[in-house]
């Protein structure tokens, strides 16, 4: 039988001083990454500003009524609607006091490791279907890739054959090294539970938009992380949200 290396780990991450240095009380004592938010940037890709709308809704209201829906209808959803899935979901939404930005989602030390890759299944009004990069600090889209998704391609990154009437996914990855630099081993904890928060807040903004959406762990990951050109390793898949009407 295999070690069971989940369980493993959990027990092992209990321990919270394993793993990282000694934090200081004072952050004037902090080395300069654990006060430097990053963000990753394509500057040799095109971009696409974002708009910026904001919307009112029940917040109770949109609680009650989420919930997963597979049922897609091949409807493309448009620019306004990515838009502010994005900001709301995990983008800048004002200013700290200390001068940082305000993100829709917790961080653990505010070390942001997440980023967030549209991959649009059907063109809609402004975009081209294909692969896009959210640029948080921008709120645009850098243009990674405009192409075609058949579904036996939608198929081969996702193993839900639902996956394939939907019109979006949101592919989240995880840089690592941004919150386990601080927090060594636990920090991966952190990393998924912030993937987890930017999904519920996916899920919220998508209801409010009466849009259809379902978060799922169905994904095969190597064949994602190299249509993304990313090495797996220290940046990573960890979580996928599929979209649509």
């Amino acid at each position: 039988m295999e070690p069971d290396f989940s369980g493993i780990f959990h027990q092992s991450s209990k321990n919270l001083l394993k793993g990282h240095p000694y934090i200081p009380e004072d952050s004037h004592e902090w080395p300069e990454e654990w006060c430097t938010t990053y963000y990753k940037t394509y500057p040799r890709m095109p971009q696409v500003p974002l708009s910026d709308e904001r919307l009112s809704a029940d917040f109770f209201e949109l609680v009650s009524r989420r919930s997963s829906k597979r049922d897609f209808s091949k409807t493309p959803i448009d620019f306004t609607e990515l838009s502010t899935l994005l900001k709301y979901s995990c983008g800048i939404t004002g200013k700290l006091d200390h001068g940082h930005n305000r993100r829709a989602q917790p961080s653990g030390g505010a070390r942001f490791p997440i980023e967030v890759y549209p991959l649009l299944f059907r063109s809609n009004d402004k975009l081209a279907s294909g692969l896009y990069h959210y640029n948080v600090k921008d709120h645009a889209l850098d243009v990674l890739l405009e192409r075609q998704f058949s579904d036996k391609d939608i198929h081969s990154f996702f193993t839900y054959p639902w996956v394939k009437d939907a019109s979006a996914a949101l592919i989240l990855t995880a840089i690592f090294w941004r919150t386990q630099n601080k927090y060594g081993e636990r920090g991966y904890r952190y990393i998924l539970l912030e993937a987890g928060h930017i999904a519920q807040n996916v899920y919220l903004v998508a209801e409010a938009l009466g849009l259809r959406c379902c978060a799922l762990a169905g994904t095969r990951d190597e064949k994602i992380e190299e249509l993304l050109d990313i090495d797996g390793i220290t940046e990573s898949l960890v979580y996928a949200v599929v979209l649509g009407k």
